[in-house]
């Protein structure tokens, strides 16, 4: 099992290295005296602090990174450097503020309609986690409805302004669920994006949540005078540690969001989210993902928990994926991030699956770039191949489709 010392050298800038002690000092107070040894440097050696912005806006974690420096920092930062970086925090806190108008609004209109929705992610996560809506940046809205609520859900954003980001094959309900990445991608005149969801992940995964039971667990929480349906603490934990797992843990704010989920979430019953991983085949995801979680930011975990992680598997790919969130030159190969997601696959059917899915099932992307009419919709199965081979080797490399696939802006989500 790799310690914090290895951690830090797989984060191989010093700026990086940095990033990572604001996020432990968030989650553990500052009181491990960290952050202060890592900015109290040799003068002859100082901090290059736009490396340092640079590294946390690449990794979303900006938010966390000005509160703590301006908590803990005290004389060690620049005064130039403190102030820039609360003014990113003030721009940040305003520009979530908005988000979290438009978020009201949208669940009014859906509680309206009769529409049953579970907030994902931003607003949520940022008030029950972080505890404060201006430290977890987000630029879209994820909701999570029935499969049997998409036409009428997708009517409803249409009559408050919003329509789809990319074509769709027809547009009708069996149209709209085509999505093997079982959401659609909306967005309005003022470039507020909402993803609509009628599943957790793409369906080439062989580790899924089960819709119904989200639902059936689902709890309403209230918070600062709002109230609003969110996936209960089990089903929580599981999601972020399967969403992170789809991305490859390539963002190091997926994990801050894990570990700050774990820690906030004092009703959090580490029976059930075990029972709950194992009957969703999730327990690799699960257990690798919170064992990175504290090899990176210190995550303390209850003996029950920390036991069941303890498997040769778990702690192997605990440590390829934190090769993969500390890579430097943030590019992932195909082949690598398909090696990665087959390791959790549980036997040749779902390999087999995997890369069927990931080869030759059309997606948004395939729509967007060629329109056919209903009646050649077959042809999307040989364009998908053949656009997948011919943009790849247009760049000299078989890059990674993990964009393509399961993700599809750069802000991280």
């Amino acid at each position: 099992m790799q310690t914090l010392t290895s951690a830090e050298h797989c984060a191989r800038s010093r700026e990086t290295r940095l990033v990572v002690q604001c996020a432990r000092a968030f989650l553990s107070g500052g009181e491990d005296g960290c952050l202060q040894a890592a900015l109290a440097q040799p003068i002859d050696q100082p901090i290059d602090w736009a490396a340092v912005e640079r590294k946390a806006d690449t990794h979303a974690m900006m938010p966390v990174v000005a509160y703590v420096l301006k908590q803990h920092g005290g004389s060690l930062m620049p005064q130039g450097v403190s102030e820039r970086l609360q003014k990113r925090l003030r721009l940040t806190a305003q520009s979530n503020l908005v988000l979290l108008g438009e978020w009201c609004r949208i669940l009014q209109a859906f509680e309206t309609a009769g529409i049953s929705v579970i907030s994902l992610k931003g607003p949520a996560l940022a008030l029950l986690a972080y505890g404060n809506i201006a430290l977890r940046e987000f630029a879209d809205l994820d909701l999570l409805i029935q499969p049997d609520e998409v036409q009428k859900a997708h009517d409803v954003l249409l009559r408050e302004g919003y329509w789809l980001r990319y074509p769709l094959p027809a547009n009708t309900d069996a149209g709209f669920r085509r999505s093997r990445n079982c959401q659609l991608d909306f967005v309005n005149q003022r470039g507020t994006f909402i993803d609509l969801h009628w599943g957790v992940l793409h369906e080439m995964f062989s580790f899924q949540l089960p819709v119904d039971q989200l639902f059936k667990s689902a709890q309403v929480e209230h918070h600062e005078g709002i109230s609003f349906l969110t996936l209960s603490p089990e089903h929580s934990a599981l999601y972020l540690c399967a969403h992170g797992t789809k991305h490859c843990w390539l963002n190091l704010r997926w994990l801050c969001d894990l570990a700050c989920h774990v820690q906030a979430a004092q009703k959090l019953d580490w029976a059930l989210c075990i029972r709950s991983a194992e009957a969703a085949t999730c327990d690799l995801v699960l257990t690798h993902s919170l064992l990175l979680a504290e090899q990176v930011l210190g995550l303390e975990m209850p003996p029950l928990i920390r036991n069941y992680c303890e498997g040769a598997k778990a702690l192997a790919l605990a440590d390829a994926a934190l090769s993969l969130l500390f890579r430097e030159d943030g590019d992932l190969g195909y082949r690598e991030a398909l090696r990665y997601h087959l390791a959790f696959a549980k036997g040749w059917r779902d390999r087999t699956h995997l890369v069927f899915e990931r080869l030759f099932v059309p997606d948004e992307q395939d729509w967007q770039q060629i329109r056919l009419p209903q009646s050649l919709h077959m042809l999307y199965y040989t364009v998908r191949p053949v656009r997948f081979i011919f943009g790849h080797l247009s760049k000299g490399t078989l890059e990674s489709r993990a964009e393509d696939t399961v993700a599809k802006k750069p802000n991280w989500g």
